[in-house]
């Protein structure tokens, strides 16, 4: 993709729920072409059993796209030790008035938090489901102009998690 239009501004939000056998491979580049554009990519993968995934972006920033704010982050939550998940956010800078950033992270649960919720007599798999629920919840948030999309993306989040977790 491209942003070519001055002031333009891109906002990007996937969710990735693997499990089983199944992979994913998430590959894009967003160019920057001219000044004063934005964008923001935010990925969240949760990846069950022997699952595998693959995330690959790239922010290029020409030389002409002065004043171009870009932030890209792929979290990925792993709840198995055969799961596997690989990022690879990158920057390609051209123009040196720019305000850019990637990153990635790839975690488990907070163990803490799971003794909290066991702690308080909460059901092991029901905990886990409402932290992994709470870690992808922030994508779905970001909807709620959209109220019928935001119920049917919580209603497929939820069935996936009463499978998985």
């Amino acid at each position: 993709g491209r942003t070519s239009g001055e002031g333009a501004d891109l906002t990007l939000r996937g969710i990735n729920l693997l499990g089983g056998e199944s992979h994913t491979d998430v590959t894009f580049t967003l160019g920057h072409d001219v000044p004063h554009t934005t964008s923001t990519e935010i990925i969240r993968n949760v990846v069950f059993d022997r699952a595998k995934g693959v995330f690959q972006g790239k922010i290029l920033v020409a030389k002409d796209a002065q004043k171009t704010d870009a932030k890209m982050s792929c979290n990925t939550l792993l709840l198995s030790d055969d799961a596997d998940f690989s990022s690879k956010p990158e920057l390609e800078i051209f123009a040196d008035d720019v305000q850019c950033g990637h990153g990635a992270t790839v975690t488990d649960i907070d163990h803490t938090q799971l003794f909290y919720m066991l702690a308080r007599g909460i059901p092991e798999n029901k905990a886990r489901a409402m932290l992994v629920n709470a870690f992808v919840a922030e994508i779905v948030e970001e909807l709620e102009d959209d109220e019928e999309l935001v119920e049917a993306l919580e209603g497929i989040i939820s069935a996936w998690l009463e499978k998985h977790a």
